[in-house]
């Protein structure tokens, strides 16, 4: 079965997205900091590595012989990446490795929640750390059930928007039925053997980000998949126009750099 993340429409309207507004690269810019990534470094695992955006970050922070592997399954997503990040230190695959102890550092941008079940996935990572190495990942605040401060405008929950789209806002996907929370998370990179150290920082959500967010495919399945992406798009343009654009609220990121 086709998964969204496959169908080409979902790269073309992430990439739109990523070239208007700065969600993506100001995570990626906190997370590679974050990491300690260096020259001194070799081996560096992305993994949802969508396409390209965190190893973009990640590349010019390392040296000419580092070399960087991207894991992504989606094709879609994949061959887009493939094709904006040329760079010979880069390497794509659809699958993790499977060398116990091989990387530096393994990071993981705005996805380690899809990658279920979360501890089955942290363990599977913290195997493919070297000693010394660390996992760092980065997870909306509101994934963890952590509120946002309200911003400015008309509506500065940003909540009219979705609600005049979906009915009501669509729930971000969290891990089996419990609720995924910092708690949960900080449990499983334990368990794992890893010492982690928690980091946050946040962004001014505008309505015009959130309004394009919302065109990448794979985020309104749930809701509109009789819809074709396009229409989709259209639905979402005119639920902005019939809202205050200047609307923003307060997003805040949380994040771990955990140690093995």
């Amino acid at each position: 079965m086709e998964s969204a993340w496959d169908r080409p429409e979902t790269p073309r309207y992430y990439e739109a997205f990523c070239e208007a507004h700065d969600r993506y690269r100001r995570a990626n810019a906190k997370l590679t900091d974050k990491a300690e990534l260096s020259t001194k470094l070799r081996r560096v695992l992305d993994v949802g590595a969508g396409t390209g955006r965190t190893a973009e970050a990640a590349i010019c922070q390392l040296g000419p012989t580092a070399r960087v592997i991207c894991v992504e399954p989606s094709a879609a997503m994949r061959r887009v990446g493939k094709a904006r990040l040329c760079d010979p230190r880069v390497r794509w695959q659809a699958a993790l490795p499977r060398r116990p102890g091989s990387f530096d550092r393994i990071l993981c941008g705005a996805a380690i929640w899809q990658l279920k079940p979360l501890a089955e996935t942290v363990r599977r990572l913290a195997a493919l750390l070297r000693r010394g190495g660390a996992l760092c990942f980065n997870i909306p605040g509101l994934y963890l059930q952590e509120g946002d401060a309200p911003g400015g405008g008309d509506d500065p929950h940003l909540l009219e928007l979705p609600s005049r789209i979906f009915q009501a806002p669509a729930a971000p996907a969290v891990e089996d039925n419990a609720p995924l929370t910092a708690h949960l998370v900080e449990a499983a990179l334990r368990d794992a053997g890893l010492r982690a150290t928690a980091w946050s920082h946040r962004i001014r959500w505008t309505q015009e980000a959130y309004a394009a967010w919302l065109k990448i495919p794979v985020l309104t399945e749930c809701c509109c998949a009789g819809l074709p992406p396009d229409e989709r798009a259209r639905r979402i343009d005119a639920a902005l126009a019939a809202v205050d654009r200047t609307s923003w609220r307060w997003e805040t990121w949380k994040g771990w750099t955990a140690w093995k």
